[in-house]
């Protein structure tokens, strides 16, 4: 009997661990999140792809880009969570505010930027924490964007060498945060 347990717990364990090709996250089916085109409060995360191409024409995509919306009806803070522009570089924090958008249809909106300076998350401050700073050498500039219901396109050029191409899928929020502390332990 206790052959035949421990056959059902490593077969449960193996299975838990198989990658055959089982998403990483559920995508949303639906964006109630915006309504008559506008914001509503509640934070979107978008889950996808990263493509960008450096100064010498080289490419980097990252597979695995999260882009979250948070804000309400005029403007909304834009964070690049572990967010990278080439395969050396540690996943850094960013973060754009306040940037206007314009609605474009029930569940829609587009938002356009010339130049921002974003800000990265910098941790263990003095005194302890963490904070937002901003990092004037990454600014972005030529920032166009579009949620389209459940879908999200962004494109920028940061620190005027990598241009970023982001396109992601809206997920359900609380099995993505499930999954990615799964991925961290």
């Amino acid at each position: 009997m206790k052959k035949i347990l421990f056959l059902l717990f490593a077969a449960a364990a193996f299975a838990a661990c198989n990658d055959d090709g089982e998403p990483k996250v559920r995508y949303a089916t639906t964006n109630d999140g915006i309504e008559n085109g506008y914001l509503q409060g509640a934070n979107l995360h978008f889950y996808g792809t990263s493509t960008v191409t450096d100064a010498k024409g080289e490419t980097f995509t990252d597979p695995e880009a999260w882009f979250e919306f948070a804000g309400g009806p005029e403007s909304f803070s834009l964070y690049m969570h572990k967010t990278r522009f080439a395969a050396n570089m540690p996943g850094v924090e960013m973060r754009l505010q306040t940037v206007t958008y314009t609605p474009k249809g029930d569940k829609s909106l587009n938002f356009v930027r010339e130049e921002i300076i974003p800000s990265a998350l910098k941790e263990n401050n003095e005194g302890g924490g963490s904070s937002y700073q901003p990092v004037e050498r990454y600014k972005i500039t030529n920032l166009t964007g579009a949620i389209d219901g459940v879908d999200c396109r962004v494109s920028f050029t940061c620190a005027g060498v990598f241009q970023v191409i982001y396109e992601g899928r809206l997920i359900i929020k609380a099995e993505f945060n499930l999954q990615m502390q799964q991925n961290s332990d």
